[in-house]
């Protein structure tokens, strides 16, 4: 009996470039005049708000102005600089995800909009210009859901989420002293182990000796490892970990990967100092430590966390058990058996 060929494999579709992104949305301008006209005006209108409409700082800058200059060495905020190119480009790698989305608007966008309204016009009143930033995450996701329903929104919450890192938080989460201290009573006490002797005061690490002398920085083990670990810790468990409560206690973990970074970076200059340059430990290398050694410890130790996390106990218990089960198998001259 003669058997039907198989049925040829689907082609795959080619991802989507910028230039067919850009004319789906001209196709769906067209088929959508009211809503595309609604959408226009609506960015003109988040344009002169947030970028020309001078509410604060006694009338010399705007919701933008200000957060681009608190996004500054002083308050550790420099990573926010990067916030809304890589939730451009998160939207950009789920493309595909809101191509394929059914597009259904909902009203329930416009309770989304008149909150995020709401919240910018209590920071203008407040003179409040954090919370007007944080407004602007929220009518964004607002927008998308009244003009094209749930689930494109639902690609949009991450990347909204994420555009909240912009908000200056540096000035209102400086007293990260116990950071620091905690730091340096580890790296005493691992210098010890070596035979270093070091004396600590405060956040001060002193050799015994007097060949070195070090301040451990609020910059170096406060806010701006921090906010730098839970930034990377956000993103890595959007593209690696699907159960909720594993994003949320990676993230959590944060403090202590930036801890392990910082404890690692600041004793590899405690060494160097010690066993090399004490001008060189200070200068160069403190300069480049933070990539050399805090982000390949925090990371590392981020990595390994998520490992231990992920790692089904039950089946590395199971398979621990087994040559145990077969030795007394053996020895009895009984069958081996590995049902549980």
């Amino acid at each position: 009996m003669p058997t039907e060929p198989p049925a040829p494999k689907p082609e795959p579709v080619p991802p989507l470039e910028f230039g067919d992104m850009c004319s789906l949305f001209g196709k769906w301008c067209r088929a959508n005049v009211a809503s595309a006209v609604l959408l226009a005006s609506s960015f003109g209108l988040l344009v002169y708000f947030y970028g020309y409409y001078y509410a604060f700082h006694n009338g010399t800058q705007s919701t933008a102005l200000w957060a681009s200059l608190a996004w500054n060495s002083e308050n550790n905020q420099e990573h926010s600089w990067f916030v809304l190119p890589i939730s451009i480009g998160l939207l950009w790698y789920h493309r595909e995800k809101i191509r394929e989305a059914r597009k259904e608007p909902s009203n329930l966008g416009l309770v989304w909009l008149l909150f995020g309204v709401a919240t910018f016009v209590a920071g203008v009143r407040m003179i409040d210009a954090r919370t007007a930033v944080i407004s602007f995450p929220i009518i964004i996701y607002g927008w998308v859901l009244f003009l094209w329903g749930r689930e494109v929104a639902r690609v949009f919450v991450f990347p909204c989420i994420f555009l909240l890192f912009m908000v200056p938080v540096g000035a209102l989460l400086h007293n990260t002293v116990f950071l620091q201290l905690l730091v340096a009573d580890t790296v005493k006490f691992l210098a010890s182990l070596i035979g270093v002797g070091v004396e600590q005061i405060g956040t001060s690490l002193r050799a015994s000796d007097g060949k070195f002398n070090f301040d451990i920085a609020e910059g170096c083990s406060g806010i701006r490892s921090l906010m730098a670990m839970i930034t990377l810790s956000t993103l890595y468990v959007h593209f690696t970990q699907r159960e909720t409560w594993k994003q949320w206690v990676i993230i959590a973990g944060s403090v202590v990967f930036a801890v392990i970074g910082n404890v690692g970076r600041i004793f590899s200059v405690v060494l160097v100092a010690r066993f090399i340059d004490e001008g060189f430990a200070a200068g160069r290398y403190h300069d480049y430590s933070g990539l050399v050694v805090f982000f390949p410890s925090a990371v590392g130790a981020m990595l390994g966390f998520a490992k231990l996390l992920n790692t089904d106990w039950r089946a590395v218990a199971k398979e621990a058990v087994k040559p145990e089960r077969a030795a007394v198998g053996r020895k009895t001259g009984g069958p081996i058996s590995y049902d549980y």
